[in-house]
């Protein structure tokens, strides 16, 4: 089966004065060649650049030309890379104030769902459209160099995190991220980091606190304040976090009603400006694949895809038609997948991380406390997996295009070879030892499956509220968290007792340890 997004051949944009600039994922074959005999700046539109008749040509340029933010639909032959090969191509195009944005497809199935893609793509491209600027001219090559390896060491020592099979210095991947980052520094921007995270509060109550942000969604926004001013005081643009929340992509799936997220992400965007105004972005899934479409143009959309919920929880409509609307346009073949997780390690064992995760993540959930059997349970939770598995990549997918030049970082510990890189959300001054017992399961240490407990030196701990309540295991099966002998003897420390804070309003922030 054929999804939309795997038709997308490039994005691009083609100034008033003739230069071009391409956003390509594909192959190069698929980027256009410039005729060796340029035209004039006047006459040199983008479909000028393929073979179409003077006709053609001037049918294109008219409807393009136009002022209104209508997208206009073309088809022409593009050149292969080559210069021998053609290929039939559909160009959706709009004119931006001094030139003209677009997306071309590599064929076209679908028309409504590839220009719904299309509109999608087109409708969020404003932070590419900022950094496809020309190179500022005050800084010297040599300076941006120095300013690159400074902003990467910054990062590098206060950000990334390291896994078992880390490829950051064995396989380019530092060097792929550093091209990112010179990428910006060379036109005097912020740098922009897309970090799909901050979802929604785990169901589990042996994990956190409750449903809403706590000290250690805090901790969090402290800890991108902490790397956002060392890198500021080293280039002075600094850096924006935009936060792109995968909550209503895997809500139903945790066990998680699709209100309780938007309450948490309203609640989080609340605490981030209040801390730090301007430091964090913070969007929504239906906020890309559902503004700016009519109720109808979505029901047509999503008429013919459907989306498992072997989870009990409360869907919105809303919620529910942005998942339907994702699945739709950026997904993928669920045999493929299947194929993978039999053939391909490193597919089976996110696999199987996802699976053990869901398993303690789920545990005290109705959908699978009330199964008959440990076995029932794990199949439940393997399912959830595979589904995971699919609207991940999903949505890995739809990041891509929309956020295709800024910095991609992630809780999940990657390889760092790049185009994802796994950063330790709290940093290391504000923790007493960072904790890894969960990368089993392929997470970071993360605020939303954690609680905090503020020791009686002022450093911190993320740890499950169970462990911290002094019961690790849950009842008579699986543990909820091993610590190791210097993290019990620090949350243990003779002559303390944990104290529950609570915020003004009466909403639990966090434990402190207080002398007896």
């Amino acid at each position: 089966m054929a999804f939309p997004k795997d038709k997308i051949a490039f994005l691009y944009i083609h100034k008033e004065n003739g230069e071009v600039a391409f956003i390509s994922q594909s192959a190069r074959r698929y980027v256009p060649q410039v005729a060796t005999q340029k035209s004039s700046s006047d006459e040199f539109m983008f479909s000028s650049m393929v073979a179409s008749t003077a006709e053609d040509l001037e049918a294109v340029k008219q409807a393009t030309r136009s002022i209104a933010p209508e997208i206009n639909r073309y088809t022409i032959s593009m050149l292969g890379a080559d210069s021998c090969s053609s290929w039939e191509a559909t160009v959706y195009e709009r004119y931006i104030g001094n030139g003209f944005e677009g997306v071309v497809f590599i064929q076209e199935e679908d028309s409504e769902n590839m220009k719904y893609l299309a509109s999608l793509l087109l409708d969020n491209s404003v932070m590419t459209r900022d950094c496809l600027l020309e190179p500022f001219s005050s800084h010297t090559p040599q300076e941006v160099d120095d300013i690159t390896s400074q902003v990467v060491d910054i990062i590098e020592k206060n950000y990334i995190h390291f896994p078992k099979h880390d490829q950051w210095f064995t396989s380019g991947g530092k060097q792929r991220f550093a091209d990112r980052v010179r990428y910006h520094v060379a036109r005097n921007i912020p740098l922009e980091f897309i970090l799909p995270a901050f979802p929604v509060k785990s169901c589990n109550p042996d994990k956190t606190l409750g449903k809403s942000p706590d000290k250690a969604e805090e901790l969090a926004i402290h800890s991108m304040k902490i790397v956002a001013d060392l890198i500021k005081a080293v280039y002075a643009p600094g850096v924006h976090y935009n936060v792109v929340s995968d909550g209503h992509v895997f809500s139903d799936l945790v066990g998680s009603d699709d209100a309780a997220v938007d309450s948490y992400g309203e609640m989080f965007w609340e605490m981030a400006h209040n801390l730090y105004p301007g430091l964090v972005n913070f969007f929504r899934l239906d906020e890309f694949l559902l503004d700016n479409h009519s109720e109808d143009s979505i029901a047509k959309l999503i008429s013919n895809t459907d989306v498992d919920h072997p989870v009990a929880t409360e869907l919105t409509t809303h919620a529910e038609n942005a998942r339907r609307a994702l699945m739709c346009l950026f997904g993928c073949d669920e045999s493929t997948v299947t194929k993978e997780i039999k053939e391909d390690p490193e597919t089976r064992n996110l696999y199987r991380g996802f699976s053990r995760f869901m398993l303690e993540d789920l545990y005290e959930h109705k959908s699978c406390k009330n199964l008959p059997s440990k076995s029932a349970k794990k199949k439940l939770c393997s399912q959830v997996a595979f589904l995971m598995i699919l609207r991940n990549r999903a949505y890995s997918a739809m990041v891509e295009w929309l956020f295709p030049l800024q910095l991609r970082i992630s809780i999940h510990p990657h390889p760092n070879r790049g185009p994802k890189y796994g950063i330790n959300i709290i940093h290391s001054s504000l923790v007493a030892a960072q904790r890894s017992s969960e990368e089993k399961n392929f997470h970071i240490p993360t605020p939303w499956h954690n609680t905090v407990v503020e020791l009686a030196d002022g450093k911190f701990m993320l740890l499950h509220s169970k462990v911290i309540r002094g019961s690790s295991m849950h009842t008579g099966e699986m543990a909820c968290e091993q610590l190791e002998l210097s993290q019990q003897l620090l949350l243990n420390r003779e002559g303390y007792r944990m104290t529950l804070m609570r915020y003004p309003d009466g909403r639990p922030s966090h434990y402190r340890q207080v002398s007896v």
